[in-house]
């Protein structure tokens, strides 16, 4: 069966290329992207997307930053989405990953690294992921830092940076562990490579607050509205790295991961290395949240 991608206003076969060898998107880095999983509710067949308008509006304003002008607004991105988990006939969980990137040079426009003068184009793929909710994860601490909102803006999900994520990935993983912890210059908690990260100590849930050059993913947003209603102290402020070791619970947002209770960081057990009730509490609302017969 043929997958379909949206390429450009048009529904294109997605086994087969559709990128220019000139790409800026490719060879500098210039795109953004997002991440959108979509989840069938128990007894149903339909797949629904899950905040949707959520992952559509700031991928809009990540555009914004590189210059590039949708012409799609959020509602018919969403359209386009819901028609692609149609077309590809997903019939369980799956993923949407919406791009848009810098393609070729205006007429007129000077070779070289650019951002005014260039043309964009959009995508949207989909492929079945299963939900890895609650999956522990074992967290070393990587060498490479997290690129400075004064280098990239954080919070716009622009491709370029996460190379360092991968170095990051690649370094932790060869290590033995299953995701690498990122710091900022300073030497502070960032985030894991694709995810956020938030620690209970106590009756307080704490995150790194954005000024610290995290991405303010939909799932963190759900997690500290859950502890909210739940009646703990959500605090959002810088937080160091050895607050890491005295916490009750760490765990990991983000729409990937979903919630992942952090076991370990450089191999030192957080508390029992066992996922805390926090974690348990919002992995049940979660659960409940993205499967609800709406």
């Amino acid at each position: 069966m043929t997958a379909f991608a949206y390429l450009d206003g048009q529904w294109v076969d997605a086994t087969l290329p559709h990128l220019g060898l000139s790409t800026q998107g490719l060879q500098y880095g210039t795109a953004v992207f997002e991440g959108i999983r979509a989840y069938r509710s128990q007894g149903e067949t339909h797949i629904r997307i899950f905040k949707a308008r959520e992952h559509f509006k700031p991928m809009h304003a990540s555009c914004r930053a590189l210059r590039i002008e949708l012409r799609e607004g959020v509602d018919e991105l969403i359209g386009i989405a819901e028609e692609l988990i149609i077309r590809n006939d997903h019939d369980n969980d799956c993923y949407i990953r919406p791009v848009a990137r810098k393609t070729t040079f205006l007429p007129g426009t000077p070779f070289g690294v650019r951002l005014s003068g260039v043309n964009h184009s959009l995508m949207l793929t989909s492929f079945p992921m299963p939900s890895r909710l609650g999956h522990p994860s074992r967290l070393g601490i990587a060498s490479t830092r997290k690129v400075p909102d004064t280098s990239i803006p954080s919070r716009a999900k622009i491709s370029g940076a996460y190379v360092s994520s991968a170095l990051a990935v690649d370094e932790c993983t060869a290590r033995g562990y299953d995701d690498a912890l990122l710091l900022t210059d300073e030497g502070r908690v960032a985030e894991a490579s694709t995810s956020n990260i938030l620690l209970r100590r106590d009756e307080a849930v704490i995150s790194p607050s954005l000024d610290q050059g995290i991405l303010p993913d939909v799932t963190r947003s759900l997690v500290l509205d859950i502890a909210r209603h739940e009646g703990y102290e959500v605090i959002e402020r810088p937080v160091e790295l050895a607050e890491l070791f005295s916490s009750d619970e760490l765990l990991l947002t983000g729409t990937g991961v979903e919630i992942s209770p952090v076991t370990s960081v450089e191999g030192r057990e957080i508390r029992d290395g066992l996922p805390g009730s926090f974690t348990r509490l919002v992995c049940e609302q979660y659960q409940e949240i993205t499967r609800a017969v709406r």
